[in-house]
């Protein structure tokens, strides 16, 4: 997916719409939810990276600051059709990138139970028990950087 492009977005535009779409797509709507009911609007704030194939959007993810030292990694989505090719560790990568340049030493998610894995391999860490978000099974898993 070499003309995929992975890029930080402005909150409330076309794509950062685009983007709530593929949110609700993916997250809320197999839960039974709608994106719309979400206060999205607290939003504007957070760090929005959106990646997209020719004028398609197929992954997006946010960051939250917390505080002056750790971000909390949220509402991480590739669409179907572009999973297995590398845009999840893309958006991560990315966030990562823009988390060390900022200055953050911590990135904290809520990791799906079946998304475990993925976090692993980009060397995240569990921590604490595992809890119910949403109606399904999360962990929280860390990364530090240096």
């Amino acid at each position: 997916m070499e003309d995929m492009k992975v890029q930080r977005i402005d909150w409330n535009t076309d794509q950062y719409r685009a983007c709530l779409e593929l949110r609700d797509q993916v997250l809320r709507q197999p839960l039974g939810l709608s994106i719309w009911d979400d206060p999205w609007q607290q939003e504007q704030h957070d760090i929005h990276i959106c990646a997209t194939l020719d004028k398609d959007t197929i992954g997006v993810l946010l960051l939250r600051p917390l505080d002056s030292q750790q971000l909390q990694m949220k509402q991480v989505a590739v669409s179907e059709t572009a999973r297995g090719k590398q845009v999840g560790k893309k958006l991560v990568e990315l966030a990562e990138h823009i988390a060390v340049t900022e200055g953050y030493t911590t990135i904290m998610l809520h990791a799906r139970e079946n998304a475990i894995p993925f976090y692993e391999k980009m060397n995240y860490l569990s921590i604490g028990e595992p809890f119910t978000e949403v109606g399904i099974n999360h962990r929280q898993m860390i990364k530090h950087f240096s």
